[in-house]
């Protein structure tokens, strides 16, 4: 019994001394992993709550698969102001190239743009505080996809990506495709990785 305990306490002196040497980052994974498998038995159920209610034909709903990822806070297209900011931003920018193409000197034009500029700093501002936080887990994306008719006889694939916050709270972030658009924009926006600012 002695010998067990010794080598119980050593074992968790080696993990602590481990624990200690590991990065943020890394730390952020394991606590992600357990975060994973702590909520991969019901996740679906409750997604389910979230999902049916909403269907035009809820007895068409047929689930096809749930992908879980870590999010940790440098992801910009994570955090909910940045999302909602890149996102508009990104619209604002289709919407000025289809309205006025090449057209920068009609008044208009000069005040979309100044609209433009000024959302472009919000942008700015929020990937500047977003760089400044330590990286921690922050939640897991939950890419949830399944079948539903969208009309009679008539059925779709369709995929939501929902948060499950630290507090286990489950909220929707929005569907797949605007998802990639965002994700797309990011990218292209910060020239680095989709997800983070750094």
């Amino acid at each position: 019994m002695k010998k067990t305990m010794t080598l119980l306490m050593v074992g968790l002196m080696l993990l602590t001394a481990s624990c200690g040497q590991q990065t943020r980052q890394q730390i952020a994974e394991i606590i992600g992993r357990a975060r994973m498998k702590k909520i991969e038995k019901d996740i679906n159920s409750r997604i389910r709550g979230m999902v049916v209610p909403k269907l035009k034909y809820p007895d068409s709903y047929q689930p096809i698969s749930t992908d879980m990822s870590i999010v940790t806070s440098d992801m910009v297209i994570y955090d909910s102001q940045a999302f909602l900011a890149l996102r508009d931003l990104n619209r604002t920018i289709e919407d000025f190239n289809e309205n006025y193409a090449n057209d920068t000197t009609s008044q208009e034009a000069r005040n979309e743009l100044e609209g433009i500029k000024s959302m472009a700093a919000v942008v700015h501002d929020r990937v500047e505080a977003i760089n400044k936080r330590p990286i921690k887990f922050e939640a897991i994306d939950a890419y949830h996809q399944f079948y539903a008719d969208d009309r009679p006889g008539h059925q779709a694939k369709k995929g939501y990506h929902f948060i499950i916050h630290k507090d286990n709270r489950i909220t929707l972030l929005c569907d797949h495709d605007e998802f990639q658009q965002v994700k797309a924009f990011t990218r292209q926006l910060l020239n680095e990785p989709p997800y983070i600012a750094h």
